[in-house]
């Protein structure tokens, strides 16, 4: 049997196997027994009082994914995968609250794919290696009284607004997290002050792979008091120790930067049915501690929208990831990358010294059922020569089952420009998520 045969079938069975188990838990989903979405608003009942009373709360998050992808130029791969997170926390005593969560991740497809740890394969990456893991462990004190403090210290889950300078990287299984001390307060009305110190990020690679040694300042300023807009001004400054990235040629130190900047967001009904919405960023970055190149980029977002509640929407975007005469580009090395430039994953590397442009429109229709999907086109071109790269279509579908059940597929088709030195791709999911 050949190789591609040997493969055919596996994905096939594979994927008869996954559908089986999501048939069945929409079944069960759909069982009397299961709380629904119109229950939510009542107390817990039955086994639920027992995870949630006035002392505790436990939270458990099971997410079963299957993911196909394959790269011009390597073997496909197929991750078939298993993410648990349970963790729980102590109620507010006196503002004081303590949290620990753990998470491992199975794989049920033995070496089909390329997590990215092992040695090359020759497979398509799937950065999802098996890991079990102390994934969040703080301690918090709030206090509203006290200009509305907010204090939280340890390892934790640490997401600024869009998530495109500083997330936790949701989207993969095992998520990005924080060794740090987080503050935030509220001197006046509508106004939201936040610092952090970070010196450890706990990367998607699993416990002590490439994570970075960090010594990085967090700070984010909110203003929401004006109607119809949030300004936020930022500065992040992040310097990491780290000479190498777990034996890879990639710097760490080639991250550490500073970057100073401005973000405009917000929303407007208009009449009936029909809303705006919009968003706009501006930063300058500079490099920073042990960087070996002296640069100066700059990163431009602006995207806009319109939206009725009866057919759904349509957002035009760009997004300009700044180079230095091609020297470096703007780098975001806390970002949920996945969220932005294609889920494809084609330019985790922010488009590589040359920079990245790109022009996106997204169509969300209003779906029945309760469906919520999405289309997203992209054109993508470097800042330094404004050389055509690739074009790429991304797709998503989901399905809340009740308020514990979530189906998602999801899909990215990538056309790489022929010299543009980005290979063709495309990948594909489908999971189902359980939350309590």
């Amino acid at each position: 049997m050949s190789r591609k045969t040997k493969i055919s079938g596996q994905v096939s069975r594979g994927f008869i196997g996954l559908c089986a188990v999501v048939g069945l838990l929409f079944a069960f989903a759909g069982n009397p027994g299961v709380a629904h979405a119109d229950e939510a608003a009542d107390a817990p009942a039955g086994w639920e009082s027992a995870f949630n009373n006035e002392f505790f709360k436990v939270n458990l998050n099971v997410r079963a994914r299957m993911e196909l992808a394959n790269m011009d130029g390597f073997d496909s791969s197929q991750a078939y995968t298993v993410r648990t997170r349970l963790g729980i926390g102590t109620k507010p005593f006196a503002g004081l609250s303590f949290y620990v969560e753990g998470e491992n991740i199975a794989s049920f497809a033995g070496d089909q794919y390329f997590d990215t740890i092992e040695s090359p394969t020759g497979q398509t990456v799937i950065a999802d290696p098996e890991e079990t893991e102390l994934n969040q462990l703080f301690v918090r004190y709030q206090n509203k009284d006290a200009l509305g403090l907010d204090f939280k210290a340890g390892r934790q889950r640490i997401k600024l607004d869009d998530v495109r300078f500083v997330g936790n990287v949701g989207w993969r299984q095992n998520e990005q997290t924080y060794d740090a001390a987080l503050v935030s307060v509220s001197p006046v009305e509508h106004l939201k002050a936040t610092y952090g110190y970070v010196w450890d990020v706990r990367r998607i690679f699993g416990e002590n792979n490439r994570d970075f040694d960090s010594q990085s300042h967090l700070i984010n300023i909110a203003y929401s008091g004006i109607p119809a807009a949030k300004i936020v001004a930022f500065a992040y400054l992040l310097d990491f120790d780290n000479t190498r990235l777990g034996g890879i040629s990639r710097l760490a130190n080639g991250m550490s930067s500073n970057s100073y900047g401005l973000r405009l967001s917000g929303k407007q009904a208009l009449s009936g049915p029909w809303s705006v919405n919009y968003a706009a960023s501006y930063a300058v970055q500079k490099d920073a501690g042990d960087n070996p190149v002296d640069y100066t980029a700059h990163y431009v977002a602006a995207e806009a929208g319109v939206a009725n509640a009866d057919i759904g929407g349509v957002t035009v975007g760009y997004e300009l990831l700044g180079s230095d005469d091609g020297n470096a580009r703007f780098v975001t090395p806390l970002a949920t990358l996945h969220k932005f430039n294609g889920w494809a994953d084609s330019f985790l590397d922010n488009g590589g010294t040359n920079g990245l442009q790109d022009l996106y429109v997204a169509v969300a229709p209003k779906l029945p059922w309760g469906l919520k999907g999405k289309v997203v086109y992209h054109h993508f071109w470097n800042d330094e020569g404004n050389d055509t790269l690739a074009d790429e279509v991304d797709v998503v579908l989901i399905k809340p089952i009740n308020k514990h059940f979530t189906v998602l597929t999801k899909g990215a088709w990538f056309d790489g420009t022929s010299g543009s030195g980005r290979a063709d791709r495309w990948r594909y999911w489908l999971e189902l998520t359980f939350n309590y």
